[in-house]
């Protein structure tokens, strides 16, 4: 059937035209991608496949494939394939909005598998980032943040109890958006503080995220107050690169 389609769309195919034929197969392939012929994520034919539906040679397939993958369209897998490239996520760092919500006005079933979550005594990092004496508690929930089920990102959040008077369980984070729970118990977050950096993806990090090990992710540590000027948390997340662009709106000082 697939072989078909593809068949019936190389006719479109012009030897005569001025266009290169590889930038023309690019074109039917990008034109189908579009269409949802290839879904996103799913796997292109072979090279071989594709060479006999278009009648080109195998160099032409793989110039093709080379643009499409240089334009994002596509991704390539050593040893596995050709697949159809996730849209990247462009996400704002100008305004301060909850996973959740963000993925909710893109059109997209937001997720919160919880890896682990414990009620201890901070860290020297998390204690001097929350502004609390090491000997109160904090809540430690890391999370596998998710988007129509593709793995996103990693959060990890740490929250000062003390500060916060909160009673958070397990359930309230299972796929809930944080930010909400806060929200009921009265914090609303109001402004934050992040920093961003590029890092090689750990063992762990990568398998979460379904990523080749060392694969690039985005590295962000976050603090967050609320609208009285408390501290609300301090978050560590890891995003996956190829999937997500941070977008920051400069302006002149004039």
């Amino acid at each position: 059937m697939l072989h078909d389609v593809l068949t019936q769309a190389s006719k479109s195919l012009n030897p005569t035209d001025s266009t290169p034929m590889y930038l023309q197969v690019a074109g039917i392939l990008e034109k189908m991608i579009d269409e949802q012929v290839f879904t996103e994520g799913s796997a292109l034919p072979s090279e071989r496949d594709l060479t006999q539906a278009f009648n080109v040679s195998r160099v032409t397939i793989r110039q093709a494939l080379t643009v499409l993958e240089e334009r994002e369209r596509l991704t390539r897998k050593r040893g596995s394939g050709t697949y159809v490239a996730s849209k990247r996520i462009m996400q704002s760092l100008s305004s301060l909005t909850s996973f959740s919500d963000d993925m909710r006005a893109r059109g997209m079933v937001p997720g919160a598998k919880v890896i682990s979550f414990e009620r201890s005594r901070p860290n020297p990092v998390e204690a001097l980032n929350l502004g609390i004496s090491p000997n109160q508690e904090v809540y430690r929930l890391k999370r596998l943040r998710t988007a129509n089920d593709i793995p996103l990102a990693i959060e990890t959040s740490v929250l000062p109890i003390n500060i916060l008077q909160i009673n958070l369980s397990r359930e309230d984070i299972e796929n809930h958006s944080l930010y909400t729970f806060l929200q009921r118990q009265g914090h609303y977050p109001s402004r934050a503080l992040q920093h961003l950096r590029a890092k090689s993806a750990d063992a762990e990090t990568a398998h979460l995220l379904n990523l080749p090990k060392n694969s690039a992710v985005l590295h962000t540590e976050r603090i967050t107050w609320d609208q009285d000027g408390r501290l609300l948390e301090y978050v560590v997340s890891s995003y996956r690169g190829d999937m997500y662009d941070f977008i920051v709106e400069l302006k002149t000082g004039m």
